[in-house]
């Protein structure tokens, strides 16, 4: 919730809003990124071509669909199974699989 809030607070503010580090290069946290309307992620050169692969895949609305139903949830478990189970139903299981 606090990041969303940071990323609305930018856009209101005509300002962008990055996020670095592991969490950018998190198949399952980078699509709720993504679908918070996050401008860029940076992350090691070993993610970007998986989450670059990602995010051109999605369609941003069922993205943002998705979030809204994880936005509900009350904790943070809940919300990764719940954007695991996407991927997977968006055909992107793979991405999900620990060392690739």
């Amino acid at each position: 919730l606090a990041i969303r809030q940071v990323v609305e607070s930018g856009q209101a503010a005509g300002k962008p809003v990055g996020v670095c580090g592991e969490m950018a290069g998190d198949p399952a946290s980078a699509l709720l990124l993504m679908a918070m309307g996050v401008d860029s992620l940076s992350m090691n050169l070993g993610s970007l071509l998986k989450i670059k692969w990602m995010i051109r895949s999605i369609r941003h609305d069922a993205a943002q669909d998705m979030l809204a139903e994880a936005m509900r949830m009350d904790n943070a478990t809940a919300i990764r199974e719940h954007a695991n189970l996407f991927l997977d139903q968006q055909g992107l299981s793979s991405l999900l699989r620990v060392g690739k």
